[in-house]
C-alpha cells in the first residue's frame, strides 16, 4: 500500500496540471471562435460562459485520456531515470504491480468518462445548441453551423459544408417546406442578405427540385434567390434532443439506430462507447513508450507519446467519418480501437519479459541524438553571428 500511495502521488500532480493546461488551451481556442459572434450579436457576456460550460463534457472526453497518458509517461520515465524502477524490478516486482494504483485510476476514470459520454455529453450538446440559437436571435439573422442540419427559420431546413472569411456559404442545401412545397435547392455557394422584407438566400450554380415522382421538375440555375419574410423568424425556436443524433439521449439514439439504421446514428452510438475506452488504450501504451535508455531522458519518450496521440485520434476521426457516411460498417470503429488495445497490451507483455522491440527501445535515443544535434547546430549558428 505504501508503494501504491507513493506512485499515485507522483502521478497525480502532473495529471492535474496537464488536465488544467490542455483543457484551458482548448477552451481558449473555442472562446476565440465564439468571441466574434458574441460581439456582433450584442449578446450578454454571460452567454459565452454558458457556451464554455456546455462544451466542457466533450473537451473532458478528450483531455482526461491525454493528461492521464502523459502523466503516466512522466511517472514511469521519472522512476526509470532515478533507478527506482530498477530496484523494484530486482526485488521481483512486475511493471503491472508497480503501476497497479495508476491502472486502477484508469479504470475509475473510464467509468466516469463512460457516464459523461452517454448522458452528460448529449445534454451539453443540446444546451450549447440552444444558447447559440439565443445568440443568433439577438443578431437578427440566422447563422448555420457547418455540416449540421439547421432549422433556424420555421419550415426551412439549411445545410452548409462551410463558410469562408467573406461570409459566403459553400456546399449549400436548402429545403423549403412552406405551403406550396417542398422545394429543394442545392448550390455551390450562397450568401444570406438582409432585405427590407426579411432575408434573402442568394445562391449560385445549383439545381432546384420540385414535385414528386413523375411530376418532379428540375431546374439548373446560375443564380437564384429565395426570400424569407421577416415574420417567419419569430421568437427563438429551441432544439429538442430528438432533432439530431449528437443531442439524443441513449434510449432515443438506440431507437434511432434500430429503426432506420442511419449511418450517422450508428456512428454516434459507437463513438459514445469508444471515446471512454481511449484511456484504457493509452494506459496500455504508457509503459512500452516510456522505457528508454537513461541518457536520452524523457524527451524522446514524450515525443513518441505525442506521436501516438496524434495517430490514434486521427484514426478515430477517419473511421467515424467513414461510418457516418455509410462507407463502412460501424464495427470498423471498434476494429480500430481493439487493434490499438491489443498492440498496447502486446508491447506491455514484451516489456514485462524484457523483450521490447529494438526500434521502440531506441526510439527515445534517436530523438535524443536529433535533439542534441539541433542544439549544437543552433549554438554554432549563434556563435557565428
Amino acid at each position: 500500500m505504501i508503494l501504491d500511495r507513493y506512485v499515485l502521488r507522483l502521478w497525480f500532480a502532473p495529471f492535474a496540471a496537464g488536465l488544467i493546461l490542455v483543457t484551458g488551451v482548448l477552451l481558449f481556442g473555442r472562446a476565440l471562435k465564439l468571441l466574434a459572434l458574441i460581439t456582433d450579436s450584442g449578446a450578454p457576456w454571460g452567454l459565452l460562459a454558458e457556451l464554455m460550460l456546455f462544451v466542457m463534457p466533450y473537451f473532458i472526453l478528450l483531455t482526461v485520456p491525454i493528461a492521464f497518458f502523459l502523466s503516466m509517461q512522466n511517472l514511469i520515465a521519472g522512476l526509470q531515470q532515478g533507478s527506482e524502477i530498477d530496484v523494484m524490478r530486482s526485488s521481483g516486482m512486475s511493471y503491472a504491480r508497480i503501476c497497479r494504483s495508476v491502472i486502477g485510476m484508469a479504470v475509475i476514470l473510464y467509468v466516469g468518462l463512460f457516464y459523461i459520454s452517454m448522458y452528460v455529453l448529449p445534454q451539453g450538446q443540446l444546451a450549447f445548441n440552444n444558447v447559440l440559437r439565443e445568440i443568433y436571435s439577438l443578431k437578427g439573422s440566422p447563422e448555420f453551423t457547418p455540416q449540421r442540419f439547421s432549422r433556424e427559420v420555421e419550415d426551412i431546413t439549411f445545410y452548409v459544408d462551410g463558410k469562408d472569411a467573406d461570409g459566403r456559404y459553400h456546399g449549400v442545401m436548402l429545403e423549403d417546406g412552406r405551403p406550396g412545397g417542398p422545394v429543394f435547392y442545392v448550390a455551390e455557394s450562397a450568401e444570406l442578405i438582409s432585405t427590407s422584407g426579411g432575408l434573402r438566400m442568394h445562391m449560385h450554380k445549383g439545381t432546384r427540385l420540385e414535385g414528386e415522382a413523375d411530376n418532379q421538375r428540375m431546374l439548373a440555375f446560375t443564380n437564384y434567390d429565395v426570400d424569407i419574410p421577416i415574420g417567419q423568424l419569430g421568437a427563438v425556436k429551441y432544439s429538442s434532443s430528438s432533432d439530431h443524433v449528437i443531442m439524443m439521449t441513449p434510449s432515443q439514439l438506440w431507437q434511432e439506430v434500430q429503426k432506420d439504421h442511419e449511418p450517422e446514428a450508428i456512428a454516434e452510438w459507437q463513438r459514445r462507447f469508444i471515446l471512454p475506452t481511449t484511456i484504457l488504450v493509452l494506459c496500455a501504451f504508457a509503459l512500452p513508450l516510456s522505457l528508454a535508455p537513461k541518457r536520452s531522458g524523457r524527451t524522446g519518450s514524450f515525443l513518441l507519446g505525442v506521436g501516438l496521440l496524434i495517430f490514434l485520434y486521427n484514426v478515430q476521426l477517419v473511421l467515424h467519418r467513414e461510418v457516418s457516411m455509410g462507407s463502412t460498417s460501424g464495427w470498423a470503429m471498434w476494429a480500430g480501437q481493439i487493434a490499438f488495445l491489443l498492440l498496447g497490451l502486446f508491447l506491455w507483455l514484451r516489456a514485462e519479459q524484457g523483450r521490447l522491440p529494438m526500434w521502440l527501445v531506441q526510439g527515445g535515443e534517436v530523438f535524443y541524438i536529433m535533439h542534441q544535434r539541433l542544439l549544437h547546430w543552433v549554438a554554432h549558428r549563434l556563435g557565428k553571428s
